[in-house]
């Protein structure tokens, strides 16, 4: 049902233009406003303009500015360093607003032009205060020829392009020295004028051939360092029209890179800040008639319908090699469409062509009712947050609709043309991970039996009936060889039930385990309809012990601390979370400790799971160890303790096996 994009419902529905509107909330005051600020940027980035990108992000940088947004909790925050070879001026601002957008309120800081090198080897004084989760370094073709004497002897330029990836991996290695944190390398874009300073075919092909080894060593960074992502410069230039400024731009400011570039790197590295924080979607929404199909349904019979074969049927088609790429690698797929259940199920199952079947899905919602609700109900019966979701769907009323009323899914403005639709949601990068494990690849199927749980409880006559109808088993894993990736994902990725908000890097933890600073755990939970796969995961410390630690007679044989623990939305309601602190305090008591400590610091996800840790008998204590009055707020950052007296019974309706990994883990 296609129609021409100017008469939908816009993102900016004023007369006035989204950066002008921007302007007056400035003016205003932010606060309150997080959900409109999110919709003008959208339609900004839509539009595409890099210094209208650029003036937003500028706007929202602000102290104050950042601020008024961080007093509604609606966002997670994260610091960013960038360093280059070039300037880069215009890139901190398009990053920022591009994060906002995505429900990231950043602080970015950019090292001095072309203080890469010297940052780090000096010890990171511009940033290391900082303390970012993410440093992002962009480099230009200047950084790989400044020791090269002799541009034109090819021997010289071969040999430095074949040690400069081991050089930047040396660089790496010694920013997350400094900073900490994920470290973004990119591969470097050959300028036309070094290109065309060679003037014979076979040297220009010889420098070419070097250059693409170069950046080659370079991508295989990513595999050979943990905590390093590599992004290809290649596919961010294939999204714009020119990769480097003009002469003149060259010349006067120092800039390589355009504005246009820099936009299109500035997503790129959202992506990864988003990825990094768990905030990768999970779902994707399609519509039916004129989106996975060509033509109505409902009208023209499922014999009718366009899909494979000849355009248009072809970019239908197309649509759907893309979701089932996507669904292989773990993603979600869903239908919300307006139609009559019977007829489009029964063409989904039937029609030859259909590469998505039934079994596709993990939920179809096929009626009359508006998609907003429908979504909202998906996100429900998935147990998922409604901001997990992307919506894809030709009808530009029916988007517009979207963004009006559930403004926290992410609404893809498809082209007019079904030709655009598979390249147009793929390069957006909703569903970027950092790394794809095994649970992701189960994803779909671990949903579908979510389904049947919900047919089970439905059926029950108590919520301890259907709990125990399941038969759940909880395994215990600590951190090894094939469960790290997961655990570390888990620590980074949950951000509801997320007890302190801390996130780990795969090396730290691997250093802190293998030290004994830490111990790491896995809980994977099975039931009658399948494996959960490792669904939560959990941090212990040992702190004090004897006298004179501050913390009471609870102190006689130490203290065990629940430094963070995080478990997927996925298995809420079922007392899992309640079975492993459980499980860790009746450890700790075996072990002689005198009590186990916790800590709950409030995030924009977590607020709902304030009282989880007092109603588990923990009492909240000052830094001191004295009981808090009884009034204090119980929303804020709390410290607690459990004395290891009065143990409750642990959930009989989750089985355990392995528990005594937390029984030997310090």
């Amino acid at each position: 049902m296609s129609v021409d994009v100017s008469q939908a419902p816009q993102t900016a529905v004023n007369s006035i233009s989204p950066l002008s509107e921007l302007r007056a909330l400035k003016r205003q005051g932010l606060t309150g406003r997080h959900a409109r600020v999110r919709q003008l940027l959208d339609a900004l980035i839509a539009a595409g303009d890099p210094l209208d990108i650029e003036a937003a992000g500028m706007m929202l940088g602000g102290v104050a500015q950042r601020e008024q947004l961080a007093a509604e909790a609606a966002f997670l925050t994260q610091n960013i360093a960038l360093l280059g070879s070039s300037t880069l001026d215009s890139l901190p601002h398009q990053l920022t607003a591009a994060l906002v957008a995505g429900g990231i309120l950043p602080q970015v800081r950019a090292a001095g032009f072309n203080q890469w090198q010297f940052e780090i080897r000096a010890g990171a004084p511009n940033l290391a205060d900082l303390a970012p989760g993410v440093s992002a370094l962009l480099l230009d073709d200047t950084a790989v020829y400044e020791e090269v004497a002799n541009p034109l002897d090819l021997d010289e330029v071969e040999a430095r392009c074949a040690a400069f990836p081991d050089r930047l991996g040396e660089w790496a290695d010694a920013a997350r020295q400094v900073l900490g944190g994920l470290i973004v390398l990119s591969t470097i874009p050959l300028s036309p004028l070094r290109r065309d300073s060679v003037i014979d075919y076979g040297r220009k092909a010889r420098l070419e051939a070097a250059w693409d080894a170069m950046n080659a060593g370079i991508l295989r960074l990513a595999a050979q360092k943990p905590g390093v992502v590599v992004l290809s410069a290649a596919a961010i230039q294939c999204r714009v029209a020119d990769t480097f400024a003009t002469d003149r731009m060259r010349h006067v400011a120092g800039h390589i890179f355009s504005a246009e570039f820099q936009r299109e790197y500035a997503a790129e590295l959202a992506r990864v800040v988003r990825a990094g924080l768990g905030r990768a979607a999970k779902c994707l929404v399609f519509d039916l008639d004129n989106t996975l199909w060509g033509g109505i349904v409902g009208d023209d019979g499922a014999a009718a319908l366009k899909i494979g074969g000849a355009y248009p049927g072809s970019a239908h088609l197309e649509l759907q090699k893309y979701g089932r790429d996507l669904a292989a690698q773990g993603v979600m797929l869903a239908v919300a469409s307006k139609n009559d259940e019977d007829i489009a199920q029964d063409a989904i199952a039937n029609h030859p062509e259909m590469l998505l079947r039934p079994e596709s899905f993990v939920a179809v919602r096929a009626n009359w009712e508006p998609k907003p609700g429908n979504v909202r109900q998906l996100a429900s019966a998935l147990n998922i947050g409604v901001d997990s979701m992307v919506f894809v769907d030709d009808n530009p009323v029916e988007r517009g609709l979207m963004r009006e009323l559930l403004p926290q899914v992410t609404t893809v403005e498809l082209p007019n043309d079904p030709a655009g639709y598979a390249a147009t949601v793929a390069r957006r990068g909703d569903f970027n991970l950092l790394t794809l494990t095994d649970e992701d690849l189960k994803r779909t199927e671990m949903y579908r039996a979510q389904v049947q749980r919900e047919e089970l409880q439905s059926g029950s006559g108590s919520l301890e009936e259907y709990l125990l109808g399941l038969d759940s088993q909880l395994t215990v894993e600590r951190l090894g060889e094939f469960n790290a990736a997961r655990i570390v994902q888990l620590f980074g990725k949950t951000n509801q039930f997320n007890l302190t908000g801390i996130r780990y890097t795969e090396e730290e933890v691997r250093r802190r385990s293998e030290s004994g600073e830490a111990a790491f755990f896995g809980g994977r939970l099975k039931d009658r309809f399948g494996d959960n796969g490792l669904i939560a995961a959990w941090s212990l410390t040992r702190e004090g012990g004897g006298e004179g630690d501050g913390g009471g007679d609870g102190d006689r044989g130490g203290a065990w601390r629940i430094e963070n623990f995080v478990m997927s939305c996925r298995v809420f309601s079922r007392n899992v979370e309640d079975a492993v602190v459980g499980l860790i305090l009746r450890a700790a008591a075996a072990a002689g400790a005198g009590e186990v400590r916790a800590s709950f610091i409030p995030t924009a996800k977590n607020a709902k799971f304030a009282g989880f840790y007092p109603a588990l008998g923990f009492e909240r204590v000052e830094a001191a160890g004295e009981a808090v009055d009884e009034h204090a707020d119980e929303q804020g950052p709390a410290q607690l303790r459990h004395t290891l007296r009065d143990l409750a019974e642990l959930p009989s309706w989750i089985g355990v096996t392995r528990e005594e990994e937390i029984n030997n883990a310090f």
